[in-house]
């Protein structure tokens, strides 16, 4: 049988002489051939991306060890349970702005505003020295909630810039490999940040991250500049801001591959809020076991991401996020066993089958969507995402008082693998393989 995802598009039948009478037709335009993804040994062979993650990371391991050390150090000057977590609420409050931000993605050359956004971001982290001279707690929610709308920049631009820098077969081994860093960060920076926080106090945090935004927008400078495609302005500010929903609802894939997303961000969502009533009334273990759960998870999408081209070149896109769904959905509802040892291998196809679906569903929104609509595009689907998931979270925690936490986790489960349905649809597997 032949690979989906290699397999090139039938050759047109013959032409035949028209009769009598009769005008020629068009010969059809062929299909497009998918794209063979490249491995990450090619991938590293491009100087500009090398050095654009470079850059990411440094910038990425500030942003690592501030965002939970941040909620830790509230908690230790309120002792308030609420107040701590309110720091990670009012971090998802600029997802609100996420059409304008996309749209400043894609009218600004995007490396000079990754630029300045990092050299902005060390500024703003910078007044938190304030918060213990002063008193004044309101800082830190303030400067969080510009440090996640900067985040929001840096995401939008960083689509177009990548797209810009590596070509069409290099984009998934890319994004691959930046979920692979960004979970060893995750695994390592907010240790580091919780240890120096515990010794030598908030201070050091606070300078550390900035200094590696400021590292990171140096590194950005040795990045080639690239042309921004300009489009016709129109009058109508509401069609140019909503224009990456528009164009992630007409390209009939990438509407698919967000959907499957979004629907797996549904189980994400509802992960947060039921992870410490499994641990609790499920396993009878204390909070802290989550952390070696989180480990776990960290490995194996590593492990997914170094390995998410070889997936998609083996599978094509619609079985790439058809089994991520499946998997996630599977890995996720193996909570509810109550069992130690399946709950630990559930671990395993949750962490593969998320990192699949985001990086299948990156890696065709950034080859289907056009240069001028990069930045809007990744703005709508991160807002489409992470509002989801945000939504999907208060409603598990609303209720995880009055109903049984086994039945919210069955609901994730299903509502994940639920993204395998519009995948069954011939005419959706056919347009997703083919994407050039």
């Amino acid at each position: 049988m032949t690979d989906p995802a290699v397999a090139t598009a039938a050759a047109p039948a013959l032409p035949t002489a028209p009769g009598p009478g009769s005008s020629p037709s068009p010969a059809p335009e062929p299909e497009p051939r998918p794209v063979r993804h490249g491995g990450n040994r090619e991938l590293l062979a491009v100087p500009a991306y090398r050095r654009l993650l470079a850059a990411w990371t440094v910038s990425n391991l500030g942003d690592s060890a501030l965002y939970i050390t941040a909620g830790i150090w509230m908690k230790v000057l309120t002792g308030s349970d609420t107040l701590a977590a309110s720091v990670f609420l009012v971090m998802g409050i600029p997802t609100l702005a996420a059409p304008w931000i996309g749209l400043l993605a894609d009218r600004v050359p995007r490396r000079g505003l990754m630029i300045a956004n990092n050299m902005l971001t060390a500024a703003v982290v910078l007044a938190l020295l304030l918060v213990e001279p002063t008193g004044q707690l309101w800082i830190v929610y303030a400067v969080m909630a510009l440090y996640a709308a900067c985040g929001f920049v840096n995401g939008s631009a960083q689509s177009g810039l990548l797209k810009a820098t590596v070509p069409p077969h290099l984009l998934a081994p890319a994004n691959g490999l930046f979920s692979s860093v960004d979970q060893s960060l995750r695994l390592v920076a907010p240790l580091a940040g919780a240890a120096v926080f515990g010794i030598w106090g908030m201070a050091p945090v606070i300078v550390g991250t900035a200094a590696f935004f400021l590292v990171g927008a140096g590194l950005l400078l040795r990045v080639p500049a690239q042309a921004l495609v300009r489009e016709d302005r129109t009058p109508n500010l509401l069609a140019e801001t909503t224009a990456g929903f528009v164009a992630l609802w007409r390209h009939r894939g990438v509407r698919v591959a967000t959907l499957v997303m979004g629907l797996a961000c549904v189980g994400g969502g509802m992960t947060n809020s039921t992870s410490f009533a499994v641990l609790d009334r499920g396993l009878d273990l204390p909070p802290e076991a989550l952390s070696v759960a989180v480990a776990l998870q960290g490995v194996f999408s590593i492990i997914a991401g170094l390995n998410a081209s070889r997936i998609l070149n083996r599978l094509g896109f619609a079985r790439s996020l058809g089994f991520g769904a499946l998997a996630f959905g599977l890995g996720y509802g193996a909570q509810i066993s109550g069992h130690l040892a399946v709950c630990l291998l559930g671990i395993v196809p949750f962490a593969f089958g998320i990192t699949i679906v985001i990086v299948a569903a990156a890696t065709l929104r950034q080859q289907e969507l056009p240069d001028r609509l990069q930045g809007r595009g990744a703005a709508a689907a991160s807002m489409l995402g992470n509002g989801t998931q945000a939504l999907a979270a208060g409603f598990a925690a609303a209720l995880l008082d009055v109903v049984d936490f086994r039945w919210l986790i069955a609901f994730g489960a299903l509502s994940a693998m639920a993204g395998i349905l519009p995948l069954l649809v011939g005419s959706v597997r056919a347009r997703l393989n083919r994407s050039p």
